[in-house]
């Protein structure tokens, strides 16, 4: 179970290093980025980056298409 975690979490870092970061669409409440899939042996799950400015940072938070959870906790990028 726990390496399976840790595959999961590898799989993510590399996705988003590969993609780089998308350019902020003009809301900035929950707008939405480009969507990526983890592949590991015969299963895949499909992420989606989510946007938002909260008090003037700009924060991303991942979330699960495929089973519909957060992954993450909302991740400060940088400020405005």
């Amino acid at each position: 179970m726990m390496k399976k975690g840790i595959k999961l979490l590898l799989g993510i870092m590399i996705a988003t290093m590969l993609l780089g970061m998308p350019v902020l669409a003009n809301s900035p409440e929950g707008e939405g980025g480009e969507e990526f899939t983890v592949v590991e042996g015969d299963r895949a799950e499909v992420f989606k980056w989510f946007y938002r400015n909260h008090n003037g940072m700009i924060q991303k938070r991942l979330w699960s298409l495929t089973y519909e959870y957060w992954v993450t906790d909302w991740i400060d990028v940088g400020p405005m």
